[in-house]
């Protein structure tokens, strides 16, 4: 008899709603390679998810090898720690069908309890209201926002003290035999519980060339992989018992994926839960990462942070870092086109994205994106302080382009500017046909 939860997986619908999702994200990507290969099954998409389709309906599907990319990890001043974060980066299709599992797995009801949790959020992405419609944008937040928003409905329900902290390492010590063991009693299921387990192993096709790199990637039983679009459903599942433990009596425990607060009524009672946090992390063979974790408790009066936001006594703003690194990015943008157009004094070609016209367009969408990201925010004296840091950056850039342009040739003012010069274009002309003696008349 044939798995149901295989024909929900195989289904062109769900297939094609994967290969949506999995596409929006790769084109966020900052690896050309990803872009590429997005673009390149995007070619023929109908034809390659039909092909997938096929190879799941015969059991013929394999996940192929994946990458292993060791990030660099920075500190809170963006200066490298040492430490990396092992990205696992599968081929399109593996993603698809990743994804695509995951789909099936929301909804399983026995499955509801880790995806739907009133204090875990990240990850598993919901859907949120139009920011015209507040109440309903109120109603269905999701990440960030939705995490940040709970932690100010316990401040109005009388938490006055916090401790945050972060879990270390946390996706590579979730045991791939543990959460398939819960999954397997969700869905009773062999057959999709077979494909599940095949789509949450790591094989690394560059294992040899990431050495010593290698043993921090979850290609054992212990760890899955970051990059998996089931990985944050694990994380909530293996961390099931925690959450509801950290949530009982008068303190609360907000968590995002690794990230957690604290919310208590007195510091005795937020330092008594962190206490408690670091016990049950390690009967899961987990542990907090000291320099990115609360010592004790914080009066919320002094103001703290959380997920790169900053909440203070009436005001929620993004975090120092978020704010000094939008305008470091629009500071670099023009500094590069700048730098960028000097060359061209000295007979360089100027590549068009660093010209005027195309660097103010890009720091505008930079500015644009980044303000969006934090439409939560109510501190709308940051955000005029940052325009102001941002106007005269622009200022500043204006004249450096003045002066390059001034002592640059006048043919060269178009290309400075961006717009395309009428005589760089590639043409081919006909030639006009020389004349001869006049013929005679036909």
């Amino acid at each position: 008899m044939t798995s149901e939860l295989l024909k929900a997986v195989r289904r062109l619908d769900n297939l094609e709603s994967a290969w949506s999702v999995v596409q929006s994200n790769g084109r966020a990507s900052q690896s050309e390679n990803v872009r590429l290969e997005l673009e390149k099954f995007a070619e023929d998409a109908p034809t390659r998810l039909r092909s997938i389709k096929g190879k799941l309906g015969s059991n013929s599907f394999e996940f192929a090898a994946a990458r292993g990319i060791p990030i660099p990890k920075t500190d809170s001043h963006g200066k490298r720690t040492g430490k990396f974060r092992p990205i696992v980066l599968s081929s399109v299709e593996s993603r698809i069908v990743q994804r695509a599992i995951l789909n099936v797995l929301l909804e399983v009801p026995s499955l509801k309890p880790y995806v739907k949790t009133p204090y875990s959020f990240g990850g598993i992405k919901g859907e949120r209201g139009p920011q015209s419609d507040r109440k309903a944008r109120s109603l269905s937040v999701a990440a960030v926002p939705a995490a940040i928003k709970a932690i100010l409905d316990e401040i109005a329900e009388g938490a006055r003290f916090v401790a945050s902290a972060d879990i270390r390492s946390f996706f590579t010590r979730i045991s791939k035999d543990a959460v398939t063991e819960i999954i397997s009693s969700a869905v009773k299921d062999d057959e999709f519980v077979k494909l599940f387990r095949a789509a949450i192993n790591v094989e690394l096709e560059n294992l040899a060339q990431l050495r010593e790199k290698a043993k921090d990637f979850p290609i054992q039983d212990i760890g899955v992989a970051q990059g998996n679009s089931l990985s944050p459903l694990l994380g909530n599942i293996i961390l099931a018992h925690f959450d509801s433990v950290m949530n009982e009596g008068d303190c609360r425990c907000i968590r995002y994926i690794d990230d957690f607060i604290i919310l208590a009524p007195t510091k005795k009672a937020a330092e008594a839960r962190l206490r408690k946090a670091i016990q049950l992390l390690a009967s899961l063979d987990m542990e907090l990462s000291p320099e990115k974790s609360s010592k004790g408790g914080i009066s919320i009066e002094h103001g703290f942070d959380f997920l790169g936001i900053n909440i203070s006594p009436g005001a929620i703003r993004p975090g120092g870092q978020a704010q000094a690194k939008i305008v470091a990015s629009v500071q670099a943008a023009f500094g590069d086109s700048i730098k960028a157009m000097r060359k061209a004094q000295n007979g360089q070609k100027l590549d068009r994205s660093s010209s005027l016209v195309a660097t103010l367009k890009r720091v505008d969408g930079m500015i644009d994106g980044w303000a969006k990201h934090y439409w939560f925010c109510n501190d709308k004296q940051t955000f005029e302080i940052i325009d102001k840091k941002i106007t005269e950056l622009v200022r500043r850039y204006l004249g450096e382009y003045t002066n390059v342009r001034k002592s640059t040739d006048e043919c060269s003012h178009l290309t400075l500017l961006g717009i395309s010069e009428i005589n760089l274009i590639p043409r081919e002309p006909f030639s006009y046909p020389k004349l001869g003696k006049a013929s005679k008349a036909r």
